[in-house]
């Protein structure tokens, strides 16, 4: 099999100046012939880049295997290749192998998008995020092995892959991540996330309306994005000291949760994490919250009073909007900005 080793020559091809007119810095011709592209991220860090103003003006321009170097010299200096970019190798279908390097720490989104023809994937040990789509459509893939520094993955990384589709129905962990339910939810469930799990991906339990009780080890740091969206069977829930992110509409439509207590060790309260939770009676904001998302508890229609800390710093626009039912609340000499309609339609 024909291996693209990207050890690049001293020839460099073209050096973007000035206007960045396309989606990378500079391209050279590797000993096989290939040209490759890079974006610098900063004085010592490139990452892999498509060719082009968009990333579908070429396409299916990696063949067979590919192998990607710790690092580039590009006129002298050296660049650690520390990323693969959004859409680097996006539609490439006769891709069939890719090596990735330990100096690669982040795996862009649609980075692998419809790659149809890989059929296996080693992620190293440096990487820590694989952004939304990343392998996305990858039909073909059915092994990849997720090592456990991974501490984030986006929504549907891995939606359309041999290796999603193989799985049974349930809660699917992708190495130390709480990745997604698959399938439907039977009515009255119950799941205790398994130790040792560091993170509730985006949209893992998205609309997963059967789901009455969920219990979060202490391992478990962040809860993403529309991690519990629209679970409206969802009555209470106890976060351990352990989560320090609780990402927006994180609990959006969750209108059975009557009562919450966020604990100490989380700094802000994101976009939307309550909107819509109509059930919610009360909830505990604790001193270490320096502020209060957009539209984070919009239309929370049960509030009836809440203390806010003297801790926080900002309240975002909409953030108690309609909250019809919130006759108090203490507002600290701490908060220094408190953004349009906070309070709208508050009685």
């Amino acid at each position: 099999m024909k291996q693209l080793k990207l050890t690049f020559l001293l020839t460099v091809l073209m050096s973007m100046v000035g206007v960045r007119a396309l989606a990378h810095d500079f391209e050279v011709k590797n000993i096989d012939g290939v040209t490759i592209y890079y974006v610098k991220t900063n004085d010592t860090e490139v990452a892999i880049s498509y060719r082009g103003s968009y990333y579908d003006t070429y396409s299916n321009e990696y063949n067979d295997n590919v192998v990607i170097p710790e690092s580039i010299t590009y006129e002298g200096k050296t660049y650690s290749v520390t990323r693969i970019g959004s859409s680097a190798f996006a539609y490439c279908t006769g891709l069939t192998s890719i090596e990735i390097p330990n100096s690669v720490t982040s795996i862009g989104d649609n980075a692998f998008v419809n790659c149809s023809g890989l059929t296996s994937i080693t992620i190293p040990n440096s990487v820590i995020s694989i952004d939304a789509y990343a392998f996305s459509g990858c039909s073909g893939l059915t092994s990849i092995e997720i090592p456990n520094s991974v501490t984030y993955i986006g929504v549907n990384a891995f939606s359309g892959t041999a290796w999603y589709n193989n799985q049974p129905d349930g809660l699917i962990y992708a190495g130390k991540i709480a990745y997604i339910y698959k399938g439907t939810m039977p009515v009255n469930t119950s799941i205790t996330i398994k130790e040792g799990t560091s993170g509730i991906a985006n949209n893992a339990f998205y609309k997963c309306s059967g789901l009455t009780s969920i219990t979060i080890p202490n391992s478990v740091t962040y809860i993403g994005s529309s991690a519990f969206y629209g679970c409206s069977g969802l009555t209470s829930i106890t976060i351990p000291n352990s989560v320090t992110s609780i990402g927006g509409s994180a609990f959006s439509y969750c209108s059975g949760l009557t009562s919450i207590t966020i604990p100490n060790s989380v700094t802000s309260i994101g976009s939307y994490a309550f909107h819509g939770c109509t059930g919610l009676t009360s909830i505990t904001i604790p001193n270490s919250v320096t502020s209060i998302g957009n539209s984070a508890f919009y239309n929370c229609t049960g509030l009836t009073t809440i203390t806010i800390p003297n801790s926080v710093t900002s309240i975002g626009k909409s953030a108690f909007y309609n909250c019809t039912g919130l006759t108090t609340i203490t507002i600290p000499n701490s908060v220094t900005s408190i953004g349009d309609d906070a309070f709208h339609g508050c009685m």
